[in-house]
């Protein structure tokens, strides 16, 4: 992802009409792309080999004449290669590039982008509920999101807790490492775990720790569980729907909180709770928004995509509550510190390694 910025864009009308009529390209190649996503088009190309749209409507259980119009598409925008585009409609075949195999097609891939399509899709859902939102004050929760909204965003995070987070991460930060190999086995909370795939990867990396993940979502906390299973981790990964203001005191060596603590409506009162789960010597280790420290505009892409997100959902969800914070996405390190702070953590660390595109690390201590 390019991080160039739009202060040298040409103020005129036609630059504008030139940029958001590049931009609708763009949204229709993220919606086309779910679409082959959510109905297992990308898949059947790349299982079973090219396809004309008859046979790919047969493996994929489409009707043909969609199947048709969504393989030009595709085609036609440079994501699937056709083999002679001179051959009728009905007889041309469409394959999917060796290189596009990642992105689409692997979740634990660091390439992997079609989440990011089931995102921007959720948002568009609920349009009619956040146009009232704006008008009232008033908020659209992560559940009016649906399915596509919670899973992604499970997805997005899930290569680098998969591939990273346990094995590169958190050995990275020396005073962690060291208690989540020491004895007694150390233990963990997991705040607002969502699907799980950081619990997972802690656990997997350190043998001997036993995991506590907590969400309010039963949804996440369900397929949590289904993941924890399949990766054989049952027995020392536990999930549960439970606000950590309820959670024991005094029992955790570590806590941490993987990109949610902006969506927080009260994140100062989450961090009262999370010092309070912490062991005399704990950690807290938060991962939120790599933004810039200030304001800026025109901005990068960056940061564009994040008051993008803000705009249509992070903010939104945590408006649904009263009083809220209000955060939006942009959590900058100086509110992150005046944030920790205000919960009682005597230190506010911002951690620029381990560094990862996205997002930024912060290691408090009581």
């Amino acid at each position: 992802m390019t991080t160039e910025s739009v202060a040298d864009t040409e103020k005129t009308a036609d630059a504008l009409v030139g940029r958001l009529f590049e931009a609708s390209v763009g949204m229709f190649d993220v919606m086309s792309v779910y679409l082959g996503d959510q109905l297992g088009l990308y898949r059947a190309l790349h299982e079973s080999g090219p396809a004309t749209s008859s046979e790919l409507a047969a493996r994929a259980g489409i009707d043909q004449r969609y199947a048709r119009e969504w393989l030009e598409q595709q085609a036609a925008t440079g994501l699937l290669e056709v083999d002679d585009v001179s051959a009728g409609a009905e007889d041309r075949r469409y394959q999917l590039p060796g290189a596009y195999v990642e992105p689409l097609l692997d979740p634990d891939s660091p390439y992997s982008i079609a989440p990011l399509g089931r995102s921007l899709v959720a948002c568009a859902k609920v349009i009619p509920q956040l146009m009232e939102a704006y008008r009232t004050g008033g908020g659209v929760a992560w559940s009016d999101y649906g399915a596509d909204m919670i899973e992604s965003q499970g997805d997005f995070n899930r290569p680098w807790l998969v591939g990273s987070f346990g094995t590169e991460l958190l050995p990275a930060i020396p005073a962690i490492n060291r208690r989540l190999v020491e004895d007694p086995p150390a233990r963990i909370a997991d705040v607002a775990c969502g699907v799980g795939w950081a619990s997972i990867a802690m656990a997997r990396a350190y043998p001997n720790v036993r995991v506590d993940g907590f969400d309010l979502d039963e949804s996440s906390i369900e397929l949590a569980r289904r993941n924890a299973a399949e990766a054989g981790l049952g027995e020392r990964v536990t999930f549960q729907v439970r606000d950590v203001a309820e959670a024991e005191a005094g029992q955790y060596d570590l806590a941490v909180i993987i990109e949610a603590l902006h969506d927080m409506t009260q994140p100062v009162d989450v961090l009262r709770s999370v010092r309070r789960m912490l062991r005399p010597g704990g950690i807290a280790l938060i991962a939120d928004e790599k933004t810039e420290d200030a304001f800026t505009a025109p901005a990068s892409e960056m940061e564009r995509i994040y008051y993008g997100f803000s705009i249509f959902t992070c903010l939104p969800a945590a408006m649904t509550e009263r009083p809220t914070a209000a955060t939006g996405t942009l959590m900058r390190a100086g509110m992150m510190a005046r944030l920790g702070s205000e919960a009682g953590f005597q230190r506010v660390e911002r951690l620029d390694e381990p560094e990862l595109d996205m997002l930024r690390f912060y290691r408090l201590t009581p």
